[in-house]
């Protein structure tokens, strides 16, 4: 089923002042400004992403050796001192 036209007709109201609000607010200025700072923070971005990725990998060996999943031993196969 599509719920799409009967959202429209009962939010009109809510879709209205949306509409009216960003008019108001998201003029060329606000989106200029906003793109200055998305590139003046891009460097920053890029080193969080980064860290994350070390991270990630740093806990993907981890839990590698944790579970010791590359061996796939079981109880009956592991050496006998």
């Amino acid at each position: 089923m599509n719920h799409t036209f009967t959202a429209t007709i009962l939010c009109r109201k809510e879709q209205k002042f949306m509409n009216t609000c960003m008019m108001k607010y998201a003029n060329q200025g606000e989106q200029d400004a906003a793109r200055e700072e998305w590139f003046a923070t891009m460097d920053k971005r890029k080193e969080e992403r980064e860290k994350k990725e070390e991270k990630r990998k740093q806990d993907e060996v981890f839990w590698r050796e944790w579970w010791d999943k590359d061996r796939k031993k079981t109880p009956q196969q592991t050496p006998e001192k």
